[in-house]
């Protein structure tokens, strides 16, 4: 396990959604993959899909148009796309370990946020299948922000939602628009290689921390509650 950056030291946590705690990158893919070859008359390869996830939905939309798509465009697209999504729901599995450290950092009394670049329509939906969504105090996505991610306002304005600094909140996310988003905010970041980021792509970001299986991203969580029982007994 990795040393240096604890849980202990800080007060709230920002959870990332796709890639970190579900793995919905098929549903995603196949989704935005259907939604291009109806608007945009080209069906992108797998790859270059994942190379954006992780921004908005309505910017992902118009990378592969020959023209820049219209507000009314991107509107059509986006319902479309996310119509699609429920279509390909059962693709969509929860990565376990990163879903119980979620619950334990609740337990625990630690402020739980999900940052993500989902819409308001794709989070509500997210969050009525969502199995932990008692153990979420907040959600910042990205209808709530004027500039989402990589932009470091989602990470602010979940810091002020949860009222601490964001010097005591910690982000953890599989892309590197959340590092991005994290650095800026001044919150530390957590990087995670099991999503759809490469591991290579995240390490250049230079996360405080970077963690390759939801397992580890557990064992790292339940460790700093283990070093303060200690603390708390000595």
């Amino acid at each position: 396990m990795p040393r240096g950056l604890s849980l202990s030291q800080f007060d709230a946590v920002l959870f990332d959604v796709d890639g970190t705690l579900v793995d919905s990158l098929e549903m995603i893919v196949r989704g935005l993959g259907d939604a291009f070859e109806r608007y945009a008359q080209v069906r992108p390869s797998d790859e270059e899909i994942l190379r954006h996830i992780g921004r908005p939905l309505t910017a992902q939309l118009g990378f592969f148009t020959k023209e820049e798509p219209t507000p009314q465009e991107i509107g059509e697209m986006t319902s479309f796309a996310i119509r699609r999504f429920e279509e390909y729901e059962e693709h969509e599995r929860l990565f376990p370990a990163a879903v119980e450290t979620l619950r334990l950092c609740h337990r625990q009394g630690l402020g739980t946020a999900l940052v993500t670049s989902k819409t308001t329509p794709e989070l509500e939906g997210f969050m009525r299948r969502f199995e932990a969504a008692d153990s979420v105090k907040i959600t910042v996505c990205a209808s709530d922000v004027i500039s989402p991610k990589p932009h470091p306002e989602s990470a602010l304005r979940a810091c002020e939602l949860l009222g601490v600094p964001p010097s005591r909140a910690v982000m953890i996310g599989d892309s590197i628009y959340d590092i991005r988003c994290a650095k800026d905010a001044g919150v530390a970041s957590v990087g995670v290689a099991y999503g759809a980021g490469l591991r290579d792509d995240l390490r250049k970001e230079q996360p405080d921390l970077l963690l390759d299986k939801p397992e580890e991203l557990l064992a790292w969580a339940q460790s700093a509650f283990l070093e303060t029982t200690c603390r708390e007994r000595s």
